[in-house]
């Protein structure tokens, strides 16, 4: 339980109201000013006989004290929760899709900036350099911050300064704001006071036992001007909560953990400023627009000078808002193997390390560049010129607007079998950097052509007008097959895509079928080959099998098992048809390339497909049913 006591609770006597009082002044004077014995002296003001306690001349508000049952402003839920989303594509997902989850009023930015900064208490600037200098002491008396609770100390005013016009100065001057730091055996947890003239004004006790990172973010809130984000003081009460962003998913200031918002941060409490902790205290002293004006990262391989921000093992509990000045920034979460939802947009929340809504985007910070782990990420970019990488997985990205690059650094980051969906890829605009994962593969430059022959660097793009799906495959290792398959919805043409720096994107003329000689040499006696296929990954329509020593008549492709396996029946057709299971084995006079294809999905296209060098005959394949012979019967042989 947190308990914390402010002037408003604790207020300096009035004793010329009082006659009990002036009779016992003389010895009480000194006690109550004292905190580590005001708690019992305190019972004994709240006597009947002695008059209630007057608040102490401090800067008076001049805002309705914050009602959470009652408001001027619309109770309904935030505007980024109700959009239309089922729930599927995770790259459509709101901003904040939990908070639509909690039945409960959302508070958009100014409500939650309001609810923070109702009782307009702030530290001013006197001397008008357009900054507020506040000076912090730790108490001298027995009970002292050690050196590692000093440096806790500073760490979390560094978090208020780094994203507001907030200075702090150990023992410096008292003009314009003053906050202190002592050990009180008679707190049960940690006292914060707001900023006032008061000599209590600023100061922070903490028990022994609880000075905590978050103890001293929340507690040094308090002693800049922020409330609670409800209307509670010392009583953990659910049925005090007025509002879904009342958790410490949204604010320091919350007594309540992040399920309460619909989020999940594995127990861990943030310990540095959360979004509307930003926003409320931006309002009070402004907006800190020089810090991390460069490039900077977020989370692995952080350049941030922040260890909140830093991420070192997929062990950490990454529990962080970001706030940014300027720069090419990025949010690098590679070190995890979950699978994770990126959002790059300003009070977008995120996905990360496993955990729900524990990473987040304060609101008005434009971040450019993310990297994802090895799990199926589904990553969002915003209006600004995104650079997405995947990494590992089948990855879903949606760049939004802007000019768009989705990096590859190896086939790894989307294989045949898992490959990437870029979801708006837009020709001309967006780009697909390959030249790493081309580099790592030692090619040198890809070369655009209709079909695989076994040439390292061979790139086929594919692109379907009525279902605006396309894809793009690139052999890396020269075996007739795809190394890295990326799909998109949207056409790639050859010069979207980003190749090695030392050599452009190469066409390539279609080649024509080879001619083979009428006279070939004697030949040894072929043994018979059969090759059996169990499942469509065998040999998908983008990463076929190329059979290169066919021998019609005596060699067999038996597909018995993948009818078994999917459980659709194989039917021979001249052409598809939109049935089910229609294969069809011809021959490709622009390829000259003899295959076997199957439409598993009814859709007219193929799915499943084997390519051969030499002749294939419908009576060379197991597992097919209809008349086989009739169809034979004209089949061209070449």
């Amino acid at each position: 339980m947190r308990v914390d006591f402010r002037p408003p609770v604790f207020p300096q006597p009035d004793y010329s109201q009082s006659t009990i009082g002036s009779f016992v002044q003389s010895f009480t004077q000194p006690f109550f000013k004292n905190p580590v014995f005001r708690p019992f002296v305190q019972p004994f003001f709240k006597h009947p006989f002695v008059r209630k306690f007057v608040q102490p001349s401090v800067q008076p508000s001049t805002r309705r004290p914050f009602n959470p049952t009652t408001t001027t402003r619309s109770t309904t839920f935030d505007t980024a929760t109700k959009r239309n989303w089922d729930g599927k594509d995770p790259t459509l997902r709101p901003n904040d899709p939990y908070a639509a989850n909690v039945r409960m009023r959302s508070f958009d930015e100014r409500q939650a900036t309001d609810n923070l900064t109702r009782g307009n208490h702030k530290w001013h600037d006197k001397n008008g350099d357009g900054k507020v200098s506040v000076s912090y002491s730790f108490n001298s008396d027995a009970w002292q911050f050690d050196g590692r609770q000093r440096e806790m100390a500073r760490r979390a005013m560094q978090s208020w300064s780094d994203v507001s016009k907030l200075s702090f100065e150990e023992n410096g001057p008292r003009t314009e704001g003053k906050m202190s730091f002592g050990i009180s055996n008679a707190v049960s947890t940690a006292v914060g006071y707001y900023p006032s003239n008061h000599y209590q004004g600023g100061a922070t006790l903490y028990n022994p036992n609880r000075v905590t990172r978050h103890d001293l973010i929340h507690e040094t809130g308090h002693a800049l001007g922020l409330y609670h984000t409800g209307n509670y003081n010392g009583g953990y009460n659910e049925n005090r909560r007025s509002h879904v962003q009342d958790s410490q998913a949204h604010s320091v200031m919350s007594y309540f953990g992040a399920s309460l918002s619909g989020k999940n941060h594995g127990g861990a409490k943030p310990t540095s400023a959360m979004m509307d902790d930003i926003s409320a205290i931006q309002a009070l002293y402004g907006v800190n627009r020089k810090i991390r004006h460069d490039d900077t990262t977020y989370g692995f391989n952080s350049n941030s000078q922040r260890d909140y921000y830093t991420l070192n093992s997929n062990q950490d509990k990454a529990v962080f808002c970001i706030w940014d000045g300027d720069g090419k920034d990025t949010l690098d979460v590679s070190g995890y193997r979950s699978n994770q939802t990126i959002n790059l947009k300003a009070g977008s929340y995120s996905d990360v390390g496993g955990l729900k809504g524990n990473v987040s985007i304060a609101r008005g910070v434009v971040m450019e560049n993310a990297i994802g782990g090895s799990g199926d990420d589904a990553m969002i970019g915003n209006d600004a010129d995104n650079r997405l990488t995947g990494g590992a997985g089948g990855d879903r990205l949606r760049g939004g607007g802007g000019a768009d690059t989705f990096d590859y650094n190896s086939a790894s980051d989307s294989t045949p079998d898992n490959p990437d969906t870029i979801m708006d890829f837009v020709s001309g605009t967006d780009k697909i950097n390959v030249s790493v994962a081309m580099k790592n593969a030692k090619v040198g430059a890809l070369a655009f052509v209709s079909e695989m022959t076994g040439k390292a660097g061979q790139t086929v793009l594919t692109y379907d007008e009525q279902s605006g799906k396309g894809s793009l495959a690139i052999d890396l290792t020269g075996d007739g097959k795809a190394d890295l398959l990326i799909r998109t919805y949207g056409k790639v043409k050859a010069e979207d895509i980003v190749a090695s720096a030392s050599a452009e994107p190469q066409h390539q003329r279609l080649e024509a079928p080879s001619i083979r000689s009428a006279i070939t040499p004697a030949r040894p006696p072929h043994r018979s080959i059969t090759h059996a296929y169990e499942k469509v990954s065998d040999s998908p329509y983008h990463n076929a099998d190329l059979i290169e020593n066919f021998v019609s008549g005596k060699d067999k492709i038996n597909l018995a098992d993948l009818v078994k396996n999917t459980g659709i029946p194989l039917r021979l057709v001249d052409n598809y048809s939109g049935r089910v299971g229609d294969t069809v084995v011809k021959f490709n006079s622009h390829s000259g390339r003899y295959f076997v294809g199957v439409d598993l999905t009814g859709n007219r296209r193929t799915d499943f497909l084997i390519k051969s060098t030499q002749l294939l005959d419908p009576r060379d394949i197991m597992g097919l049913t209809e008349n086989i012979e009739s169809h034979a019967k004209v089949f061209p042989r070449r």
